[in-house]
C-alpha cells in the first residue's frame, strides 16, 4: 500500500498543478475555455465581417491581422498599425462602462478598425520620435486620434456616435495625467460632453479654431501647447499608467519614424499602403445644382486682377461616387502679352489664313434646308400633294399646305476652344524648334482670325492646376467679346504651368457653353498629355473623372471634341471623350488647318 501510495504522489501532483493552473488562467487552455463562457465576439469570427465593413466606408481592401500572443494578457490587448496591416486583439468581451449602455465586443472591432482605417487614410505623414519627449508624443497622438476622427466624421456621421460610446470619462476622474487625456479625448470628439476644466476648455477652443485639419501639422501644434499649459497642473505622467483609456483606440506607434519598417521573409506591404490617397470631403451636399458659385473671392495671381471662385464635384471612380464641393476653381484675368507675336504668327501663316478663310466661306455658304406645309412656295411638296388627294377620296378636309420652299441653313452654333496650359507645354515638339505652348498659340491666331469670317461665336480659354484647392481658369476670349487686340494681347502672353485638372475644367468650360443660347454647343480641347495633379498618385483617378466630365457635358447638350498632341494619348483619350471624338496630331506643321476642318466637319 505505501508502495502504491508513493508510485502515485508524482501523478497526483502533477493532476493538482495543472489544476491550479487551469482555474487560476494560467493555461491557454482555460483562457480560450474563459472567452467561450464569457459574452464576446472572437477575431477569426467577425474579420470578415469586419473587412466588408471597412470596404464599404473606404472601398479599400484593408489587411487585418490578430495580435500574435495576446492570450496571456487579452484584458489589456491594444490595438496596433504596423507596415500597413490593422493588428487587432483575437478577443473583445461585451462590457457596460457605465452600467447602462451595453456595448458588444463587435461594436468594438467596428470601432477599433474604422479608427486604425482612418489613420491609414489621414496620417500620411509621420513625426521625428526624436524630437519629442515621451510626454509630448502622448499628447500629439491624441490630438492626432481626435483629428482622424473628426476628417472621418465629416464624411461619414454615423461614426461618431459608434466611437463617442466607447468614451467613459467624466469630470471626476482628475488624478492622474491619463485622465485628464481621456476627458481631452471625449471633449474634442463629443460636442455634448460637458466638461468646465480650463485645461479641457482651451484644448476644445484650440481645436475647433483649427484652419486646416487635413494637415496633421495642426496635431503637433496643439499637442505641444496643450503639453506646456499641462504643467500648470504639476501633475506627474506616467509613461506607463497615463494612457488613452478608451480600448478601441491604437497605440499610435505607425505616426513616429522610429516605427521601422519590419518586413519578414516572403511577406510584402499592402498596396494601399503607398497608393491610398482618399478624395473624400465633408458631408455638405449641394441640394441644388452640381456646380456652386460662391461669391467673388479677392486674391491676386502673377499680377492679374480679382478672381471668382467656383466649387466643383469631382468623381472617385475607386468608391463609384462623386465627391460634393471638391475642388476650387479660380478665373484668373490673364496677363497681356506682346502684340508683335501675334502680328509675326499672322504674317508668317498668311496663305495658310487665306486657305482657312476660303474653306470657311465654302461652309457658311453651303447647306440649304426645305421648309415644308406653305400655301405658297417655290415647288410641290409632292408628299404632300399626295396625302392631300387621299384626304379628298376619303370625302375628308385635305390640308391645303402642298407647298415647299428651300432656304439656305442658318448656322447656329458657339465653339470654345479649352487649352491645357500645363508645365509640360514648354518642351520643344519633337523634332521641331517651337514649344507645344508656342504652337498653341499659333492654333489660337489662325483659327480665330479664320472664325471671324463665318461669325460663329467663340471663345478661348485655358486651364492649369496645382492640387485640387488651386485650379487656374483663364479666359483669352469670350464669347460676346470682339477679336481686337485685347483678346490676341491676352494669347500673346500666355504661359505654361503647373498640372492639368481637366475635369474641372470641362466642368467650368461646360458652364460657360450653357450659358449660350446657340442651337449647337461644340467643346474642342487641345491637350498635351494625361489629366495629372501634384495631390493625385493613382493615374486613373482624374482620367475617369475627365471621363464623367464630359458625359456631364454630353447630357446638357454639348459636343467634345479633343486633339492630342501626344504621340501616346491614344491609350486614354479613347477612354476619355470616345472612339470617334478625337484626334491624335502626329505631324503638327498641319495641326492649324487639320483642326478647322474637324470644326467644319462638326459643325455642317
Amino acid at each position: 500500500m505505501l508502495k502504491c501510495d508513493f508510485s502515485m504522489r508524482p501523478i497526483f501532483n502533477r493532476l493538482a498543478r495543472d489544476m491550479r493552473n487551469y482555474l487560476g488562467l494560467g493555461t491557454r487552455e482555460s483562457l480560450f475555455v474563459l472567452q467561450e463562457a464569457r459574452n464576446g465576439s472572437r477575431l477569426a469570427d467577425v474579420q470578415r465581417r469586419i473587412r466588408i465593413y471597412l470596404q464599404a466606408l473606404w472601398d479599400c481592401d484593408f489587411v487585418i491581422k490578430p495580435i500574435a500572443g495576446d492570450f496571456e494578457n487579452i484584458e489589456r490587448a491594444q490595438p496596433f498599425i504596423k507596415n500597413g496591416f490593422i493588428n487587432l486583439p483575437n478577443y473583445y468581451y461585451d462590457s457596460k462602462p457605465d452600467g447602462v449602455r451595453h456595448i458588444t465586443g463587435l461594436d468594438t472591432y467596428r470601432a477599433a478598425s474604422a479608427h486604425a482605417a482612418a489613420h491609414i487614410v489621414y496620417s500620411q505623414n509621420h513625426f521625428s520620435e526624436k524630437s519629442f519627449d515621451k510626454w509630448q508624443k502622448t499628447m500629439i497622438s491624441t490630438i492626432e486620434d481626435a483629428r482622424v476622427e473628426a476628417l472621418s466624421i465629416r464624411r461619414f456621421p454615423g461614426l461618431k456616435q459608434l466611437w463617442s460610446r466607447q468614451h467613459t470619462a467624466t469630470p471626476l476622474h482628475n488624478k492622474t495625467f491619463g485622465d485628464y487625456l481621456n476627458r481631452l479625448a471625449r471633449a474634442l470628439l463629443d460636442e455634448s460632453y460637458q466638461d468646465d476644466d480650463p485645461w479641457i476648455v482651451q484644448g476644445r477652443a484650440l481645436f475647433k479654431a483649427a484652419d486646416d485639419l487635413e494637415s496633421n501639422d495642426i496635431s503637433r501644434d496643439l499637442g505641444l501647447a496643450l503639453a506646456r499649459a499641462f504643467e500648470k497642473k504639476k501633475i506627474k505622467f506616467n509613461v506607463r499608467s497615463d494612457q488613452p483609456g478608451a480600448r478601441y483606440r491604437d497605440d499610435n506607434r505607425h505616426l513616429w519614424e522610429g516605427a521601422k519598417l519590419d518586413l519578414g521573409q516572403g511577406q510584402e506591404l499592402p498596396s494601399y499602403f503607398f497608393t491610398f490617397k482618399l478624395l473624400l470631403t465633408s458631408n455638405e451636399v449641394s441640394s441644388t445644382d452640381k456646380e456652386i458659385k460662391h461669391p467673388p473671392v479677392k486674391s491676386m495671381a502673377n499680377g492679374a486682377s480679382a478672381s471668382e471662385t467656383y466649387i466643383y464635384p469631382e468623381w472617385d471612380y475607386r468608391s463609384q461616387i462623386e465627391t460634393p464641393s471638391w475642388v476650387t476653381l479660380r478665373e484668373i484675368s490673364p496677363k497681356p502679352g506682346e502684340l508683335k507675336i501675334i502680328d509675326d504668327i499672322i504674317a508668317q501663316n498668311s496663305h495658310l489664313i487665306s486657305r482657312m478663310k476660303n474653306l470657311l466661306n465654302i461652309i457658311r455658304d453651303r447647306g440649304m434646308r426645305r421648309i415644308r406645309k406653305l400655301e405658297e412656295g417655290d415647288e410641290i411638296d409632292i408628299n404632300a400633294a399626295i396625302r392631300a388627294q387621299i384626304d379628298i377620296r376619303l370625302e375628308a378636309q385635305p390640308d391645303t399646305r402642298i407647298m415647299m420652299r428651300s432656304a439656305r441653313k442658318a448656322r447656329d452654333i458657339s465653339v470654345l476652344v479649352l487649352l491645357d496650359l500645363s508645365s509640360s507645354a514648354n518642351q520643344k515638339i519633337h523634332g521641331q524648334d517651337h514649344t507645344v505652348l508656342q504652337l498653341t498659340q499659333q492654333v489660337c491666331v489662325l483659327f480665330a482670325d479664320a472664325l471671324e469670317t463665318v461669325g460663329d461665336p467663340f471663345a478661348i480659354h485655358g486651364f492649369c492646376s496645382k492640387s485640387r484647392h488651386d485650379v487656374e481658369y483663364f479666359r483669352f476670349k469670350n464669347f460676346d467679346q470682339p477679336y481686337d487686340d485685347v483678346p490676341k494681347s491676352k494669347i500673346a502672353g500666355m504661359t505654361g504651368q503647373r498640372f492639368t485638372r481637366m475635369g474641372a475644367a470641362i466642368r467650368h468650360a461646360a458652364h460657360h457653353l450653357n450659358q449660350q443660347k446657340s442651337r449647337k454647343k461644340l467643346l474642342m480641347i487641345i491637350t498635351d498629355g494625361a489629366p495629372a495633379d501634384i495631390d493625385v498618385h493613382d493615374r486613373q483617378y482624374l482620367r475617369y473623372d475627365a471621363k464623367i466630365a464630359v458625359k456631364e457635358a454630353t447630357r446638357s447638350g454639348i459636343h467634345t471634341y479633343c486633339i492630342g498632341l501626344d504621340p501616346k494619348a491614344d491609350e486614354y483619350i479613347s477612354r476619355i471623350f470616345g472612339a470617334k471624338n478625337y484626334m491624335v496630331v502626329d505631324h503638327v506643321k498641319n495641326l492649324p488647318e487639320k483642326m478647322l476642318l474637324i470644326y467644319a466637319a462638326l459643325t455642317l
